[in-house]
């Protein structure tokens, strides 16, 4: 019989962004339900389809988060303790989590990276004996210390005294689970670097890619065309800035340089701005099915990604190297995955160097196979499901 795991997770971004955070729920719930019965509950703003996890050993559940009344002109100190607004610490999670505690014996809970804050205390209180396994990130402690190191005046005091605050609750965190994940090596020291007591339950659990699944399973060597697909979230501001700069500032060039050359956007949504601009070019497309996304991947010479905020995931880059198709991004958050400039991925932060890669992957293709060869070895020793899947298991 299979032990029971209590799964915390909640649904902070609305239906039409794209689901990142989804996305790592689902791989971890599927690693998961290997060895447990899991209970599923998500506290969720908008509701959406629960993970697409067909297995009877998943029983999910969701309570509505209540509205957010009022903002508040200036964020609050403790940030980490009080979470996102309503998140963690809203009455119907809070009886929700009661309820199921008294029907179920766990002996493990998982809490999920949209989560922290009072969730970790109501189930330490709940479940003393249980062990609990946080997924962390450390981007809004990073921000804070950033906040604090460039204001003046009053301003710089209320950010320190608020990143010293959440410095203490995320030692805290470390201290009360039992083990804590992070998604990058970046946030792995950056915990480790918190509390030398609580750095050995500090590990990281990367996005991957099942290579033996579609569509990287048996894809055969497609021929290559003078395609360049453009890749991230398209219907966020950030996306959208982005989106336009390649497609206003960037593109004309490579299309200077290679007349024959095209562009492909995949995205399930894109910004309305970014839709008028593709429409006064003929040579650019867009492909919202995502069965579609894996062919034109295939066919590319190169792969562009965001991974600026609200753009995009690390996930977006492994997707490009399980297809061999090398990959130009910016500096920016590439530090989420072993990447080594001019080995496995080409780095640009302005038009010109963006252009300048792509032209060279566009008219030199023996330099994009090396490229994407060696971006393929790199997703096989680091980024596959079954590596994943046995440092998961041999962690709890």
């Amino acid at each position: 019989m299979k032990e029971r795991l209590l799964f915390l997770s909640a649904r902070r971004h609305a239906p039409e962004q794209d689901k990142e955070e989804d996305l790592r729920t689902k791989n971890i719930l599927g690693i998961l339900l290997e060895r447990f019965d899991i209970d599923l509950l998500e506290d969720y703003r908008w509701r959406r389809d629960t993970p697409d996890l067909h297995s009877p050993s998943l029983k999910a559940h969701q309570v509505q988060r209540p509205a957010v009344l009022r903002r508040t002109l200036l964020s609050p100190l403790n940030r980490l303790r009080t979470g996102p607004p309503g998140t963690g610490g809203s009455k119907p999670l809070r009886t929700a989590i009661t309820e199921m505690c008294r029907q179920h014996t766990y002996s493990h809970v998982f809490i999920s990276n949209n989560m922290p804050g009072t969730a970790l205390d109501l189930v330490a209180s709940l479940l003393p004996g249980a062990f609990i396994i946080t997924d962390a990130r450390r981007t809004g402690g990073r921000e804070t210390e950033r906040q604090a190191d460039g204001a003046n005046g009053f301003s710089r005091g209320y950010h320190k005294l608020n990143a010293a605050l959440l410095r203490r609750e995320e030692r805290r965190l470390m201290n009360r689970t039992g083990l804590l994940l992070t998604a990058t090596e970046w946030d792995a020291l950056s915990y480790k670097a918190l509390s030398f007591m609580d750095a050995g339950k500090v590990h990281v659990i990367p996005p991957y890619i099942d290579l033996n699944m579609p569509p990287y399973a048996d894809q055969g060597n497609g021929c290559r065309e003078n395609l360049v697909i453009l890749h991230w979230n398209m219907h966020t501001v950030q996306g959208r800035e982005k989106a336009l700069i390649f497609i206003e500032n960037i593109y004309p060039l490579v299309k200077a340089a290679v007349p024959d050359s095209s562009c492909c956007i995949l995205s399930g949504n894109v910004h309305p701005e970014v839709a008028a601009a593709v429409k006064r070019d003929t040579s650019i497309e867009i492909i919202g099915e995502p069965a579609q996304a894996a062919s034109y991947m295939r066919r590319a010479r190169a792969a562009v990604t965001s991974l600026e905020e609200g753009c995009g995931h690390p996930a977006r880059i492994l997707e490009a190297w399980a297809q061999r198709t090398p990959v130009v991004s910016g500096l920016k958050g590439t530090e989420a995955l072993y990447c080594e400039p001019g080995r496995n991925i080409l780095l640009a932060e302005t038009p010109d160097a963006y252009a300048e890669h792509l032209v060279r992957l566009l008219t030199m293709p023996e330099l994009g196979s090396i490229i994407a060869e060696q971006a393929y070895r790199t997703l096989r020793k680091h980024y596959t499901a079954d590596g994943v899947k046995k440092k998961l298991m041999s962690l709890i």
